[in-house]
């Protein structure tokens, strides 16, 4: 069973009570005639039924898996498409209807779909407590502003790893939640360094006042930007600190899928093994006390314009989720879960998603990560700048030599980055600077939006870039702009 988390709650938290009127829901069975709720009625639906053709999947018709290189640049998929339909009315077979996902609901979700996404987490994680559950969000964006005022006061502080996804700033800080960097290395956020920060919390001045941390914000697969992915042992090292401090662990993990490592003709005959088991263990996985609120969304997997992801969490925590999204989203897109449902439940099934994923999304991912790395090699000289591989995600994270610069100890290493960047501009080709990702104190007075004059890190000398959207032509191109730019930077 989950441990009691009531002390954890924030004052918004521990105030979220279920809706009145979703409360009527509940007696919505047998006999039952409706006289209360303002549901419109399914007739005046304008929309008789929903067609969309999908990759038609197979749950066993495995393909042979492809690791060398792709003519053209190009994964050719093994499956032919099949057309997914959403009836308007009940139909025997079918997952969902649009009367039913169409229409007002509990904050839960389409129960078809969360049912669905609540045996794809206990197949692909096996949390080790009874008392867990799923919440639908409208991705992992949506789910991190649910979760972080459930447990986060005005004045609070979370901890974040060194470099991460600025949205998260961007939404605590009007919130008035502080974050303090944890210092990552090659496998994310460290654990020793995480052990450090809180044995000796209250040890600095502007820690004098501020209550301890016990919310951790990490992203452990295919880490934005770094790209680092948590090995097994660093999973259980970040446990262990979460025991030792009581810390709940928000493991935003849009990355799970895309690690490129995974063996996908694996079909679990080995003693013991399971197709699963080819994954990277979750944080989920390895907890016992209810302390790990998992994020996972369609969004890298599907298409992030659904807009449908899902929460795990301890039920306590499920139901203030819950109660949050009846009152704001309600749930996600009804046209999305009646397309995710009958496509994920009717036509390929747990086991055809999950060949999806590793046939499908790894694949693609792995060889667009292997092509930009080779195009980066080609035209960028290592002197001027450098990458580690990474084995999850979308994006390398460059390491620009600054010390090779002519002019490096004359000037900040910030000016130099804003050069570059300026450059790169210049040469249109488009990366993020890496100051957007560092969890530092932002300098007041400046801004951040003018994005030509600013680079207010001296230790941000990073770009990120990603091989997730553009062609095979696009990046060879855009590697070559980029290896001239940086060639022009560091002649001066």
């Amino acid at each position: 069973m989950a441990k009691d988390f009531t002390s954890f709650l924030s004052i918004e938290g521990g105030s979220r009570k279920k809706s009145t009127l979703k409360g009527l829901f509940s007696f919505m069975k047998g006999d039952m005639i409706s006289l209360g709720g303002g549901l419109p009625h399914p007739s005046t639906f304008p929309f008789s039924s929903l067609s969309v053709d999908v990759k038609g999947i197979s749950p066993t018709d495995a393909s042979p898996a492809v690791d060398g290189p792709v003519p053209n640049g190009k994964v050719q998929p093994a499956q032919d498409h099949c057309t997914v339909t959403v009836p308007h009315a009940p139909v025997l077979g079918k997952a969902e209807s649009l009367s039913a996902t169409l229409q007002y609901g509990i904050g839960l979700g389409v129960e078809s779909l969360r049912q669905f996404c609540k045996e794809h987490v206990d197949r692909m994680h096996r949390p080790q407590y009874q008392d867990w559950n799923v919440v639908l969000s409208a991705g992992n964006t949506d789910a991190f502003s649910k979760v972080i005022p459930m447990l986060c006061n005005r004045g609070d502080t979370i901890l974040v790893e060194e470099w991460t996804y600025p949205s998260a700033f961007e939404m605590i800080q009007p919130l008035g939640i502080n974050h303090f960097p944890v210092r990552m290395d090659s496998e994310g956020m460290s654990a020793v360094a995480l052990k450090d920060v809180l044995d000796n919390w209250g040890s600095i001045p502007e820690q004098a006042n501020v209550a301890k941390p016990r919310v951790v914000y990490l992203i452990p697969t295919g880490q934005n930007p770094t790209g680092t992915t948590m090995s097994i042992q660093r999973r259980k090292d970040i446990m262990q600190v979460a025991h030792e401090h009581d810390l709940i662990l928000i493991e935003d993990d849009p990355y799970y899928y895309l690690q490129f490592f995974v063996d996908p003709t694996s079909n679990g005959t080995a003693q013991g093994e399971s197709k699963e088991s080819k994954w990277m263990p979750s944080l989920l996985s390895m907890d016992t006390d209810g302390r790990v609120i998992r994020l996972d969304t369609f969004s890298k997997t599907l298409a992030p314009g659904c807009r449908v992801g899902y929460m795990t969490m301890n039920t306590q925590f499920c139901t203030i989720a819950q109660y949050h999204n009846e009152v704001t989203i309600q749930q996600p897109s009804g046209f999305s879960q009646a397309v995710l449902a009958e496509m994920l439940i009717s036509h390929w099934g747990q086991d055809g998603y999950i060949r999806y994923l590793t046939e499908n999304i790894r694949t693609e991912y792995l060889h667009r990560s292997q092509h930009l790395q080779a195009c980066f090699k080609k035209h960028v000289d290592a002197r001027f700048a450098s990458f580690v591989e990474p084995s999850a995600g979308m994006f390398l994270w460059i390491k620009i030599h600054v010390d090779q610069h002519p002019r490096y100890g004359t000037v900040a290493d910030s000016v130099l980055m804003l050069e570059l960047f300026n450059k790169c501009l210049q040469s249109n080709v488009l990366m993020v600077p890496g100051w957007q990702f560092s969890a530092r104190p932002k300098p007041k007075g400046v801004n951040l939006s003018d994005l030509l004059n600013v680079w207010f890190d001296n230790e941000a000398t990073y770009l990120r870039a990603t091989f997730a959207y553009a062609t095979f032509e696009q990046m060879e191109q855009a590697t070559a702009r980029f290896g001239h730019a940086l060639q022009e930077t560091f002649r001066q």
